[in-house]
């Protein structure tokens, strides 16, 4: 375990308080022109633009007044003499932009604000005639050179009505470059990172699941106001994360009275049926092969219901959304000679429902108030041929989330936000037949709870965060945000196999039961865990935006995290101490008109310690095996009379493992380091171009590895009796968290003795033998968007990149393992062999194009495109040669086929995967309010591309050839089409 240490958090603390009050003493006595100051942009943005007249002079002393469109939020600026101004704070959304020059000119303009950006735009505003007066119906939008984040502003709502995209935010995340979805868990895989690497916001408050990191809280499409999705480059005040981070605000209420109602279908009749695969074909009777339909039916039905406007005009707001939901999908699994096997139907009833309350206390102090649902249960009614009873299935998610946050402006220099919120979120699968064994026969879950772990649990988490923004001039403009945030998080779980055991049967010659010659056999997996599990992480952060000059810009950065994570019994395993994290950014303005700029940047980013860990590795966790002939069994609960044991193996005992003991006490976590050089052009014509490159390389990864396996040679080393080793059990039942191909510091057990028992000892890299953890990443992205005039807009990326290394980064595509932090990739020394080659989120090419087109002025449509190259594939087998001593030859695992090292990624390449999605909206104005209506088709020539393989080339042992074996998994989802309606007002 590392040592807290209070000393180095005393000085992160004193070091960015210092900073803090060195910036207000600076911006007093420095400060030569009123500057205001920006909050945190998890939930706002800034406006900032330059008034010239028609002669293209700076317009000094311009008075700026902007009004919402929809939120009723009104200020006022001057320009100064370079004819510039800067609005911070600014609530989302469009706004009308007034401009009346020192002259007397006046212009009228309409801009959007967008989450976490400077929205910097040009304005024209008069000649040299004081009665000139310029009305433009469009302000031009430069670049923004006040970061050097990657990534994309999404405006959901207008997004959602001009091209045909999905109704969730990895549908919007895919049009975002750089980005592809991750087939087989879902969440989105940003430049080369897992999928459990991302941190999702809520109005600035982490709604990320804390277990395993695959994603956050649920939220209906007609919820959101805006998403931000950051690729790279973003500042110190965002952390935890080596993926992406995904920023999403609500929608909110204003002056005005507004609502509407949405109604969308996906009708069953209108939508193709995905393809067969095969499951199971190594049985000599060709008639009890298994495949499987993933979709056999749909039929969605969704409706969404808002009002918002004021409770007290000018001063208090409220949104409320109500989201009543009907979802079905229906698949099938069937037996080589035709007849099924079982048909499964997954519904999903329950609603989603929210609002938020806008308080405006006077124009400089507002506290906004979130609170949201997204309780569900994913009902799956499962049936076997034959049998009539519905093995039912409740997989419960979802909980409770509220958000407070205060936001006030005391100065023209100062600005302080703070943030509270609290959620919680079921972690629940159950059935009526969880007391039953669960049995595996034939390719299916015949007996007791299909999903065969019976879980029941909740997690909670606190969030307290606050933020304060400063604005002064030192040889240059600065804005210093410094910020200090703490999240407690607690993990409660209760999970077993059904009926406490879990039986699956093989037949006579497997490998397992002994190889060839030998008899039939049953493998009986017994597993059991519970307890409460806390973790707690505590960041500090101080980042500097600094414009040097008109055309130069620094941004400046420092993060400090703490993680500490706890055991069943409340000890602290894990408790690093403050990791700092630089971040260094640079923009320069090449023509110094805000047409082209060029970026860099540099920075580091930590990953939590996911409580996953927690729950497996410091739990009370019981899972053993043990494999069994038999001859007879139950004709009802399929239970067979066992036999000979043939092998049996304990994976962990049962008891909560000494949390000294548990943790290479030189440990770093996940960390990442990213650099990145990109390009930006702005034409006159209004399009914009780009060039990025990306470099990211994997700095740690924290791995549990089986020091069983390199038992002797570590006793050996360290010069430990024999009894004292034979006795002895390194950490929890022989398993370790450390950082592979680094030394291990490791504390032993009281099991080692008293002479052993309690030291802590150093083992070499080269003795323990596991390689380093690598992972690299390097892509280059084009992108180009002609903005929206009116008539149409086009935009698209192509992205080439290469994502090599030996880990993919917490979880395991390869078997689609979710044990975030504790995958099977450095369990034994054996299973590393071949292990380095191309990861699963590899994708060489990643072109995307989306566009929209105004036919009249009632009818619009929209497309959607991707090509997307193959995934590559090894083969996956049992290490051949388990007398050597580096791994056991039971387990699916290695990258060995048929004895042979068949390295990851080596083998054979997936399919191509290509997609059109189009859309119709037909838009009609009625004496009150709108009426649209809409027609998406998603995958419009039906492509079947199979976007997984089969990577496991052997069947229960070495040599047994697995008939599936690069075969397709899994396709890409067919044809469907979703109708909707919608009336607003």
């Amino acid at each position: 375990m590392i040592n807290k240490s209070k000393r180095s958090g005393l000085m992160v603390s004193t070091t960015l308080c210092g900073a803090l009050l060195s910036a207000v003493a600076l911006s007093a006595i420095t400060s030569v022109v009123p500057t205001v100051a920006v909050a945190q942009d998890l939930t706002s943005g800034t406006l900032a633009g330059t008034v010239k007249s028609e002669e293209g002079k700076a317009a000094a002393g311009a008075t700026v007044v902007i009004t919402g469109e929809s939120n009723g939020y009104t200020t006022t600026a001057k320009t100064g003499v370079d004819g510039t101004f800067k609005m911070s704070q600014i609530p989302l959304g469009r706004y009308t932009v007034s401009i009346t020059t020192a002259s007397g000119a006046k212009a009228e303009e309409t801009v959007l604000v967008t989450l976490g950006a400077v929205s910097n735009y040009e304005f024209t505003a008069g000649g040299s005639s004081i009665e000139t007066v310029v009305v433009r119906g469009k302000a031009r939008r430069n670049l923004d050179f006040d970061r050097t984040t990657t990534g994309s502003v999404l405006d959901v709502q207008t997004v959602a009505e001009r091209i045909p995209v999905g109704r969730s935010i990895e549908a919007l995340a895919d049009l975002v470059p750089g980005i592809t979805i991750n087939d087989v868990f879902g969440p989105p895989s940003i430049s080369g990172a897992s999928p459990a690497e991302n941190i999702y916001y809520v109005n600035g408050m982490n709604v990320t699941n804390f277990r395993n990191f695959l994603g956050g809280t649920t939220i209906p499409f007609d919820f959101y106001e805006q998403i931000e999705v950051k690729t790279g480059g973003y500042s110190a005040e965002y952390g935890r994360s080596t993926g992406g981070a995904f920023i999403a605000t609500t929608r909110s209420g204003s002056n005005t009275f507004k609502g509407g109602v949405s109604l969308y279908y996906t009708p069953d009749s209108l939508a193709s049926k995905s393809q067969v695969v095969a499951s199971d074909l190594n049985d000599a009777d060709s008639d009890l092969h298994t495949y499987f339909q993933g979709r056999t039916g749909i039929d969605q039905k969704e409706a969404n219901v808002w009002l918002s406007g004021p409770i007290v005009k000018d001063h208090v707001y409220f949104f409320a959304f109500y989201n009543p939901r009907d979802f079905s999908q229906s698949s099938r699994a069937s037996y080589g000679n035709g007849s099924t096997n079982y048909v499964e139907e997954a519904e999903q009833k329950d609603p989603f429902w929210g609002g938020k309350l806008d308080f405006v206390l006077n124009p400089n102090h507002r506290l906004e108030v979130t609170y949201f649902s997204d309780d569900q249960t994913e009902a799956t009614h499962h049936f076997d041929a034959g049998d009539p009873v519905d093995k039912l299935v409740n997989n419960s998610t979802g909980g409770k989330t509220q958000v407070y946050k205060y936001t006030g402006k005391f100065t023209d220099w100062f600005t302080l936000s703070m943030l509270y919120g609290k959620s919680s979120y079921n972690q629940t699968i159950k059935s009526f037949l969880d007391d039953a064994n669960a049995v595996y026969l034939d390719g299916a879950v015949v007996r007791g709870n299909p999903a065969i772990l019976v879980e029941e649990g909740d997690d909670n988490r606190e969030n307290f965060r606050v933020d304060g923004d400063f604005y002064f001039n030192l040889l240059g403009k600065h804005h210093l945000k410094v910020g200090y945030d703490l999240e407690q998080l607690t993990a409660n779980v209760i999970s077993r196999y059904s009926g406490g055991g879990y039986y699956r049967y093989y037949n006579a010659g497997s490998a397992i039961c002994g190889g060839a010659g030998s008899a039939q056999c049953v493998r009986l997996r017994e597993y059991s865990n519970s307890g409460g599990f806390d973790v707690e992480n505590t960041s500090f952060y101080a980042q500097d935006s600094w414009e040097i000059n008109d055309r130069l810009a620094l941004n400046l950065g420092l993060r400090a995290d703490k993680f500490t994570n706890k055991n069943a019994a409340g000890d602290a395993f894990i408790e690093t101490d403050y990791l700092i994290a630089p971040r260094v950014g640079l923009s320069y303005d090449v023509y110094g008109d805000k047409s082209m700029k060029m970026t860099a940047f540099f920075g580091r980013y930590y990953l939590p310690i996911a409580g996953n860990t927690n729950i497996r590795l410091a739990g009370g966790e019981l899972f053993t095996q043990k494999v069994y002939t038999w001859t007879t069994r139950d004709a009802n609960t399929l239970v067979p009379t066992l036999g000979t044991l043939v092998s049996e193996a304990t994976f962990s005992d049962g008891s909560i493992p000494e949390a000294s003991t548990l943790v290479s006490q030189n440990i770093d976590p996940q960390y990442q380091d990213e650099f990145i050089v990109g390009v930006q052009k702005r034409f006159e014509n209004g399009w914009k171009a780009g060039v990025t490159f990306t470099y990211r390389k994997l700095g740690a990864a924290m791995e549990d590895v089986n020091l069983y396996y390199v038992n002797n040679d570590v006793c050996s080393y360290l010069g430990i009796d024999a009894t004292s080793c034979n006795n002895g059990t390194f950490g929890g039942s022989g398993y370790v968290l450390l950082n592979p191909g680094k030394d291990a510091v490791i504390t032993l057990g009281s099991d080692f003795g008293t002479t052993w028992g309690g030291r802590t000892v150093t083992i070499p890299a080269d003795v323990l033998g596991y390689p380093e953890a690598k992972r690299n990443y390097q892509g280059v992205t084009f992108d180009f968007e002609r903005p929206w005039d009116g008539k149409w807009s086009l935009g698209g990326s192509l992205t080439l990149s290469s994502t090599k290394g030996n880990i993919e980064g917490g979880v395991k595509s390869d078997n689609g393992q979710d044990d975030t932090g504790l995958t099977q990739d450095f369990d034994e020394v054996g299973w590393t062999d071949g292990s380095f080659g191309f990861l699963p989120n590899h994708h060489g090419y990643n072109l995307k194009a989306f566009g929209t087109y105004q036919f009249n002025d009632n009818l619009r449509g929209g497309f959607n495109a991707s090509i997307l190259s193959p995934r590559k594939y090894g083969c996956i087998g049992y290490y051949p040669t388990p007398s050597d001593g580096r791994a056991v030859d039971t387990t699916l695992t290695a990258w060995y086929c048929d004895s042979k090292l068949t390295p990851r990624g080596s083998s054979f390449d997936g399919e191509w995967i290509k997609r059109l999605d189009l859309n119709l909206t037909w838009e009609q104005p009625i004496p009150i309010g709108t009426v649209k209506l809409t027609a998406d088709v998603f995958n419009v020539f039906n492509a079947k591309g199979a976007d997984q393989f089969h990577e496991e080339g052997e069947y229960t042992g070495v040599g047994e050839y697995r008939e599936t074996y690069a075969m397709p998994s899994s396709y890409q989802t067919p044809r469907y089409v979703r109708l909707g309606l919608k009336y607003e007002f």
